[in-house]
């Protein structure tokens, strides 16, 4: 942290406007999506009932700091293995999360329930906005481009194992959990300014122009549902006839989730974070960018990331969640936004 900075932090008087200046454009873009968010509720009060269901973001919130000291204490216990571990932990944590560190991060902290539940409120508006059409294009593209077999059948002849297959769930279902990692260490973390903003930047305006935007342009819900709105031959019926024969043998928890978002969406009852939309993916989306975050940290973690992203991208063809054609435009859409978020964070005057 510049001692510019420390200095703003520390004086009570210039604190909200330290803080508004360093967080400026990241809470007009929240703010946006909010009011956005907002006037769907109240245009569509019969599909919002639960408005923006905040109690849920919030104590996801607060989930996910207990996970991240959950896990600092594994790291400790595994790489430090201190004499005292619980004195070892209240010392060091006590020396990281200073006065200044904790007034840093709570703009972030504070802005990303409201921006998870405007997010949720605005892709559970998909189908209104653009009914369902896309499927079929879409998976003829993915034909198209990948010598006239869909992605899935070449996948197959590798990954068609249940325990292969079991993997790559457990893997899709981790990227929860390592997204809200990242989101948590960036808000605290001082010492990389314009890393930190380039990464929340991108992160908010991925889900708001690929996740809203691009989703309402082609809408679209999926192989997995394919069968299901599309007349005719359905190319993905072998693979869920693989994926239900497989949860035989190991649970694939896809399919699980796969059914209660069609109970959802056929019931009209659901406005949850995971209503149905498949293009693009936002798994792979938001998978890049941490791999561009990690090429930026260091080597090592830009190779875990990247090929951390790459599963992704398998899994979520593998799975039935989505065209391979889905992962490759979140990935560029990913990647452009983070080029120009860069720019931005650093038109910003953040020091690294």
């Amino acid at each position: 942290m510049s001692a510019v900075l420390t200095q703003r932090i520390a004086t009570r008087p210039s604190l909200p406007r330290a803080l508004l200046r360093e967080h400026g454009l990241l809470l007009a873009i929240v703010g946006l999506e909010l009011a956005a968010a907002l006037a769907l509720c109240a245009a569509y009060p019969d599909k919002y009932r639960h408005n923006l269901q905040l109690e849920g973001y919030f104590a996801t919130l607060a989930m996910g700091l207990v996970f991240a000291l959950c896990g600092y204490t594994i790291y400790v216990m595994i790489c430090k293995r201190p004499e005292h571990l619980v004195r070892y932990l209240k010392q060091h944590l006590a020396a990281y999360l200073t006065r200044e560190r904790l007034l840093f991060s709570a703009p972030v902290l504070a802005m990303m329930p409201l921006f998870a539940a405007s997010f949720t409120v605005l892709k559970a508006a998909v189908p209104m906005v653009q009914p369902y059409a896309w499927d079929a294009r879409l998976a003829a593209a993915d034909a198209w481009l990948h010598g006239g077999a869909q992605p899935w059948e070449l996948l197959q002849p590798v990954f068609g194992h249940p325990l292969l297959t079991a993997i790559l769930n457990f893997n899709y279902h981790l990227w929860f959990f390592i997204v809200l990692a990242t989101v948590y260490w960036l808000a605290f973390n001082l010492e990389r300014r314009q890393l930190r903003m380039q990464f929340m930047l991108s992160f908010v305006l991925s889900w708001s122009l690929l996740g809203n935007g691009i989703a309402m342009l082609f809408s679209s819900v999926g192989p997995c549902y394919y069968g299901f709105t599309v007349a005719g031959a359905d190319p993905f019926a072998g693979l869920m006839h693989y994926l239900r024969e497989a949860d035989k043998v190991m649970p694939v928890m896809a399919l699980q989730v796969q059914d209660t978002l069609w109970q959802d969406y056929t019931l009209h009852s659901g406005t949850n974070a995971l209503s149905i939309s498949a293009m693009p993916s936002m798994h792979v989306a938001s998978s890049v960018l941490l791999a561009l975050l990690g090429w930026r940290l260091h080597r090592a973690a830009g190779i875990a990331l990247t090929s951390f992203a790459v599963l992704i991208q398998v899994g979520s063809v593998h799975l039935g969640w989505h065209y391979a054609i889905d992962g490759y435009a979140g990935a560029l859409g990913a990647w452009l936004i983070w080029t120009l978020c860069g720019k931005l964070a650093q038109r910003s005057g953040h020091e690294l």
